[in-house]
């Protein structure tokens, strides 16, 4: 299996989920509506699943 590297937006899009959901669990950032909606752990899976996924897929 060959390994892409990932599009510029899919890495920005990941990379801010990941730090987002890193900053939620810190208690450094709060963004209610989202807090109520999703747990920091499932953000920093989302960011960890696109770059997986990007460097797997040459279209994303």
């Amino acid at each position: 299996m060959t390994m892409n590297s990932p599009s510029i937006v899919t890495w920005m899009l990941s990379v801010l989920c990941g730090l987002v959901g890193i900053l939620i669990n810190l208690d450094v950032m709060s963004i209610p509506a989202l807090e109520d909606l999703i747990r920091p752990f499932w953000l920093v899976s989302t960011g960890f699943v696109g770059l997986a996924l990007g460097n797997v897929f040459k279209w994303l």
